[in-house]
C-alpha cells in the first residue's frame, strides 16, 4: 500500500490512460488573463510545460509563437499548460510577445485530467491535440520542446489533406 500510494504522489502510476478517440475531459478553462476558454469547435493543441521562463519552455513557446499563424490558417488554438500563476505565464507571455495563449494550473486539474506527470509543480512535456468534436485526436508524451510545435503542425497539415 505504501509503494501505491508513493506512485500516486509522484504522478508515476496512472489509474486509466487517455487515447485517442476518448472524449477530452475537462473541455473548458480560463486562460491567464481570466478569459473563458472553450475546448470544443476547432482543433485545439494543449502543450503541457514544466516552467515558465526555463530555457527548453522559452524556445517552445517561441517556436508556437512563429507557427502560430499557420495553426490559425488550419483552424487550431493553441494553449500552453503549466503549473505556473496566472501572473507568471502573463509576464512570459508579454516579455516574448507570444501568440496564442496560456492557461494557468496552478491546482493539477488539466494535468491530471489529461494524464500529465506533475513533479514538484513542474509538468512532464506533453501535447495533447483534441479535434473540434471534443474527442482526443493526438497524444505526444515528453515531447522534444525544440521540435514539438513543428510535428504538431505537421500532423495537422497532413490531417486537413
Amino acid at each position: 500500500m505504501r509503494a501505491l500510494t508513493l506512485l500516486l504522489f509522484l504522478g508515476l502510476f496512472k489509474a486509466q490512460a487517455l487515447a485517442p478517440g476518448d472524449k477530452a475531459p475537462l473541455l473548458e478553462a480560463t486562460d491567464s488573463y481570466g478569459r473563458p476558454v472553450d475546448f470544443r469547435g476547432s482543433y485545439v493543441v494543449l502543450w503541457f510545460y514544466p516552467k515558465a521562463k526555463s530555457p527548453g519552455c522559452t524556445a517552445q513557446a517561441k517556436r508556437y509563437s512563429e507557427l502560430y499563424p499557420e495553426f490559425q490558417r488550419l483552424g487550431a488554438r493553441v494553449y500552453g499548460v503549466s503549473h505556473d500563476p496566472a501572473s507568471e505565464q502573463c509576464d512570459f507571455v508579454e516579455k516574448l510577445a507570444l501568440k496564442g495563449g496560456m492557461i494557468p494550473d496552478p491546482e493539477g486539474k488539466l494535468a491530471r485530467a489529461y494524464g500529465v506527470r506533475n513533479l514538484f509543480g513542474f509538468y512532464s512535456r506533453d501535447t495533447i491535440l483534441l479535434n473540434p468534436e471534443g474527442r482526443i485526436e493526438r497524444i505526444w508524451r515528453g515531447v522534444n520542446p525544440f521540435k514539438d510545435a513543428d510535428t504538431v503542425l505537421a500532423y495537422l497539415k497532413e490531417r486537413s489533406r
